[in-house]
């Protein structure tokens, strides 16, 4: 008998955003002694408990330290993108915040229970698609027959773009920072600059070259 699943056993430790940054974090420990987990990824604090957590406390050092730095370096940016750990999708709970009070505010209502937030450095100078944020889709398939387990990568995606052109200025503004579906589709601008703000690897791969 043959079953055939849409997604894979276990892939929250790739699809949440707290169990990839703990899986990442322990690999790096594992296997790479003069490495660090964030020369990958974005500087990133996993709040547990709230306001009241180690690594909250942590984070409010480094964050004030930063914001020194940023009034002698006017070049210099200090801002955060706020996850939800588990159980979110679409974009949902995401924010982006460059102020104390409101980080505090939101790591306050949202950490109780089982529930924990990600805190992770934003990428302030992403590389662009004519001026707009993007990210990369791709598609693997994972199959097991008489034990034996294979993975395949399929070699082409698509991109997906924002609406709207990237700037700091506004960091409220969905259609700026978050290239979800589910945000873009309700912009007045969706689908303007491409079908269904997606593109095509070569499309990509023209633009670049």
């Amino acid at each position: 008998m043959q079953k055939v699943y849409n997604k894979l056993e276990f892939n929250q430790h790739l699809n949440n955003k707290k169990a990839l940054f703990i899986n990442m974090r322990n690999y790096y420990s594992y296997c790479c002694d003069d490495e660090d987990v964030f020369d990958t990824l974005p500087l990133t604090f996993h709040i547990k408990t709230g306001v009241d957590d180690f690594e909250y406390q942590r984070f409010v050092q480094y964050f004030e330290n930063e914001s020194i730095k940023c009034k002698v370096n006017k070049h210099r940016k200090n801002i955060w993108i706020i996850k939800p750990g588990e159980n979110s999708n679409r974009g949902n709970g995401i924010k982006v915040e460059q102020d104390m009070t409101k980080i505090r505010s939101l790591v306050h209502s949202y950490c109780h229970g089982s529930r924990t937030m990600i805190l992770q450095k934003y990428i302030d100078n992403p590389l662009l698609y004519h001026k707009r944020k993007f990210d990369i889709r791709c598609f693997s398939l994972v199959t097991c027959q008489h034990g034996q387990m294979k993975a395949y990568f399929y070699r082409d995606g698509y991109i997906r773009t924002a609406s709207r052109e990237f700037n700091l200025s506004n960091l409220y503004n969905k259609y700026i920072h978050l290239v979800n579906d589910a945000v873009q589709k309700y912009s007045e601008d969706y689908g303007k600059y491409e079908s269904g703000n997606k593109l095509s690897y070569s499309e990509f791969q023209r633009y670049l070259s």
